[in-house]
This record gives structure tokens, C-alpha cells and sequence, in this order.
């Protein structure tokens, strides 16, 4: 039986939401996840004072953005001057809980574990979408313990004008990570057919230096059409850090990511001057199909472990033996950095997280008002306990696939 045969015969049976492995045994108990409480608060708390009937307005207000205008601003104890705080996204403007963009005269401070940054501009996210609010958390998590994600994110109860708006996610802003922590001198966020939804520029970046990196940028892309196999790989690698962006795809095909292609940032390393990345949105993890379905997904994948091919790039890297095999040996090394062990921590810490949240009641009714409905410890158990096991499967899976395959190209 052929690898790709193979491998698509293991993933042709699904429960709801996720793919399944067949033929898995069942998780022994040293392995199998421990959710307790273990004594963990409330790290971060928002509370705005503004007009109630305002407030009201922006909640019950469907796909457009609007401004916050604050009397009062309390972060985790400081309080605080607002410069702008405004409705963000797309998707969620649509819910009656909105994501909020901040910008503050002085910097506020968050917690997350033993970790305290502190900002003057951030995003904080609804989780509307968010299953049981843990989506983000747990890929966030993993893709720090592979490397591939720096910035910092924190659980955070909002509450306004006295009354608890629900779970939300504290999260650096891509822009501030890439241009300040970095140096970076330029940032793009991605789109779809390889365009540029946004473009920031550090201080010291002219028009000069932003045309030349845009240029770069437009030749990955071009030379695809241009290149194959081995030229194409060595030409990539001139703009873009090729190992990182091929974990970062693999990341995105073993947690089931329907929605990535749009959802990352690029940004010039100013050591190597390639384009790293910056992933982003991970709500849609945990999915049966990529946003495009999977007829039209597998025309160019086949049994490859790659999950969706909206973007030309990525359909090359399906396509292209050559590259997809440079693939595969990121994905290797993905699957050893996500071992048993950090697994069954990443989902044990981000319980833990949840769970003072989650015992307030206060804070959960929130969830009536988003996509899911419905949340609680039980709810919130079963699925952490079901999403573990099948990716403790994928796990093994994967893990003797590549060991087996048999690479054409060395």
C-alpha cells in the first residue's frame, strides 16, 4: 500500500469536528490527562467605566466597529488613561461580546504564570468563537513549545460598568512583537492569492528599504512559477526562513487548522533579513474540513500531510517532491517537540487556567451569547480529555508514518 494511500485509509473516519485515527489503542494511564484545580486565580482583570446605554449599543451593533469611550479604566489593580479603545476583527464584530483593540497613555501589566509584560497598546480577544475558550490557549502553547510563536498571551476577565462580560485573551499585538521586540523593519500581514492586508514599517524603514522587502516578498511567489525541486528550494530559502514556515504548516495540518492561510504575519528578521512569521487566529483548530472542503483540498494533496492548499505557496510544497519531502523533515521535527509529555502539560496548564474562570458563574453565563452557547467544567473536561487522546494518536501515527516513509531525495 502506497504511504499517501495509507495514511488517507487512517484519516477517512471522523467523529464531529475532528478527524480520527483508526486503530489507536486506547491511552494507558500514565499518559492519559490529570484536570485539577490546582489553586490557580484570576490573573488579569479589565474594568471600564462608560455609558451603559453606549455600551449596549456597541454590543447589540452587527459588523461594525465602534469606539469605547471610557470615564474609567481599571487594569489589574492600576488605574489607568485610555488614549483609544475601539471594536476589532471581522468575524466577531458580529457577535454581541466584541474584541476590543487598546491603546493607553502609560503601560498596563499582565500576568500569565510566572510571566509579567507590560503594554501600552494590545488586542483583547472575545473567544465568540472560541470552543470552550481553550482553541487559542492550547495551540498558542504548543506552538511556543515547538518555537514557533513568541508573543504574549494571557486569559482575562473583562468587566463593564460593574458587570463581568465574560472570558477574554490578553494578547500582544504582531506589529509591537515584530517591530520592537525584534527590530524588525517591517511586518505585512498575509492575505489570500499572496497579497498584503496590512503593512507596518519601523521608524527607521524608507520607502527605499519597504520597496525592496515588498519585492522579495512578490519573488517567493514568483518563483514558483519560475523553479522546481532543489533550485526552487535553495531560492525560497534566500527570502524566507523555509524550516520555520514548513513546521508552522505542519503545526497547522496536525491540530487541523480550517483557517490559516490569511491568519499569519510576516516579518524581516534583521539578523538573517529573511521573512519569519508570526502565526495568528487559531480558533478554527480541531476541524474536519480546511475552510475550502476537502474535495478541493485533496485535488492537490492527495494523502499528503498537508491540510489545506488555498495558498499557492503551500500548493507547491503539496506538489513539489522535493520540497514536500524538506517538509516532512520539519514535520519530524515538530511531532519530537510536541512529545507525549508537553502535550498532556499544555492541556493540564491551560485547564488549570480556565478553571477559576470557569467556576465563577458570573463569567461563564457570557458564553450564551457566542457561536458554542454553552460552558462548563464538565463540557470543558470531556472535550480537553477527547482533543488529547485523538492528538496523542495523531501523534503515534504520524510519528511511525515518517519513520517509515521513504525519502527520494536525501
Amino acid at each position: 500500500m502506497c504511504p499517501g494511500f495509507r495514511l488517507g485509509f487512517l484519516l477517512m473516519f471522523s467523529l464531529p469536528g475532528i478527524y480520527v485515527a483508526i486503530g489507536q489503542p486506547e491511552l494507558s494511564g500514565d499518559k492519559k490527562l490529570k484536570l485539577t484545580d490546582l489553586g490557580r486565580k484570576i490573573e488579569n482583570t479589565i474594568s471600564i467605566n462608560t455609558s451603559g446605554r453606549e455600551f449596549e449599543n456597541i454590543k447589540a451593533t452587527t459588523g461594525k466597529k465602534d469606539i469605547v469611550y471610557a470615564t474609567g479604566l481599571t487594569i489589574n489593580g492600576d488605574k489607568l488613561v485610555p488614549k483609544e479603545i475601539k471594536t476589532r476583527g471581522q468575524s466577531t464584530l458580529y457577535f454581541r461580546r466584541k474584541s476590543f483593540s487598546f491603546s493607553l497613555e502609560s503601560a498596563a501589566s499582565f500576568n500569565h504564570g510566572e510571566r509579567t509584560e507590560t503594554f501600552k497598546k494590545f488586542y483583547l480577544l472575545s473567544l465568540s468563537m472560541d470552543r470552550n475558550y481553550c482553541n487559542n490557549h492550547l495551540a498558542f502553547e504548543m506552538m511556543e513549545n515547538s518555537g514557533l510563536f513568541g508573543l504574549f498571551y494571557s486569559f482575562c476577565e473583562l468587566i463593564v460598568n460593574g458587570r463581568s462580560e465574560g472570558i477574554y485573551l490578553v494578547i500582544e499585538r504582531p506589529e509591537d512583537w515584530a517591530l520592537k521586540k525584534k527590530n524588525s523593519p517591517l511586518v505585512v500581514r498575509r492575505g489570500y492569492d499572496n497579497k498584503i492586508d496590512k503593512l507596518k514599517t519601523g521608524e527607521k524603514t524608507d520607502k527605499d528599504e519597504t520597496q525592496k522587502y515588498m519585492t522579495c516578498f512578490r519573488d517567493i511567489y514568483r518563483s514558483i512559477n519560475k523553479y522546481d525541486g532543489e533550485e526552487l528550494f535553495r531560492t525560497l530559502s534566500t527570502w524566507l526562513d523555509t524550516d520555520v514556515y514548513m513546521k508552522w504548516l505542519a503545526f497547522n495540518f496536525f491540530v487541523r487548522n480550517g483557517d490559516y492561510t490569511d491568519e499569519v504575519y510576516f516579518f524581516i528578521d534583521p539578523v538573517t533579513f529573511k521573512f519569519g512569521i508570526i502565526p495568528w487566529d487559531y480558533d478554527d483548530v480541531f476541524s474536519l474540513a480546511p475552510h475550502e472542503g476537502i474535495a478541493e483540498s485533496r485535488k492537490y494533496t492527495g494523502g499528503k500531510l498537508i491540510f489545506s492548499t488555498e495558498d499557492k505557496l503551500d500548493i507547491k510544497i503539496a506538489t513539489d517532491q522535493y520540497l514536500y519531502e524538506k517538509y516532512l523533515v520539519q514535520f519530524r521535527e515538530l511531532l519530537n517537540q510536541l512529545s507525549p509529555e508537553v502535550l498532556r502539560k499544555v492541556f493540564e496548564d491551560t485547564y488549570a487556567e480556565l478553571f477559576p474562570y470557569y467556576s465563577d458563574s458570573e463569567i461563564v453565563r457570557n458564553s450564551v451569547y457566542d457561536q458554542y452557547k454553552y460552558a462548563d467544567l464538565e463540557s470543558l473536561e470531556s472535550r480537553m480529555h477527547n482533543l488529547y487522546e485523538h492528538l496523542m494518536n495523531y501523534l503515534n501515527t504520524f510519528t511511525n508514518y515518517l519513520e517509515n516513509y521513504t525519502f527520494i531525495h536525501p
